[in-house]
């Protein structure tokens, strides 16, 4: 699992896979506060979903996997289904509170459970042996690093459901973009740093690609 000439583990650009896709994701939200802004919610409902239709396409044209288009189209009508309902432009953001609120407790109860989630993804990623997950040692380190996740997933519905409450659309979609990309990578890269030097600590393994 360590041998010399092992190929170093994939850096934290390579764990992003398509970052595209992480760019795609702020520009719904963005374009619906505009067209808001601009010209009302009706008009915002109908250009969020078009551009989320236009990225799915493109996606397609390219010959790049649509899933997380297809499922930001989904997303995206959901959310424009509930603002419709409510009459509220903030409508749109409650599946992001939802679907934020849902992770964190999810990772949660994954540490609860004895089974962080990080490390069945460490096991997974670098095809380590099963009894890998089961050193104490492995399984705190993980268990720390699923909860910062938690952490950053529940921060993220809990500033959703703040603003949603003040009816503040313009925070909303500052906080979609600023807790969005930019926070995925910095808790990815931090994560990146500290969980080998967390395992070494803790007396365990750490996992090195074959």
């Amino acid at each position: 699992m360590t041998a010399p000439g092992d190929r170093p583990p994939p850096s934290p650009l390579d764990l992003l896979g398509d970052r595209r896709a992480f760019v795609d994701a702020g520009l719904g939200p963005v374009a619906f506060v505009t067209a808001n802004a601009l010209a009302g919610l009706q008009t915002a409902a109908y250009v969020a979903i078009g551009v989320s239709v236009l990225l799915t396409a493109e996606r397609l044209a390219r010959r790049k996997p649509a899933i997380n288009a297809v499922g930001g189209l989904f997303g995206t009508g959901l959310a424009v289904f509930i603002a419709l309902r409510t009459g509220d432009a903030e409508g749109y953001f409650v599946p992001r509170m939802l679907y934020a609120a849902a992770l964190g407790l999810v990772l949660v109860g994954s540490v609860v459970v004895r089974q962080p989630l990080i490390g069945v993804f460490v096991a997974l990623l670098f095809k380590v042996p099963p009894g890998w997950r089961r050193h104490p040692g492995a399984r705190r380190a993980s268990s720390e690093v699923t909860l910062a996740w938690a952490g950053l997933f529940g921060l993220r519905a809990g500033v959703y459901a703040i603003l949603i409450a003040a009816g503040s659309v313009g925070g909303l979609a500052a906080a979609s973009v600023v807790m969005g990309i930019p926070a995925f990578a910095l808790l990815l890269f931090l994560s990146y740093r500290y969980f080998p030097r967390r395992l070494t600590q803790l007396g365990a393994p750490v996992p090195h690609v074959r």
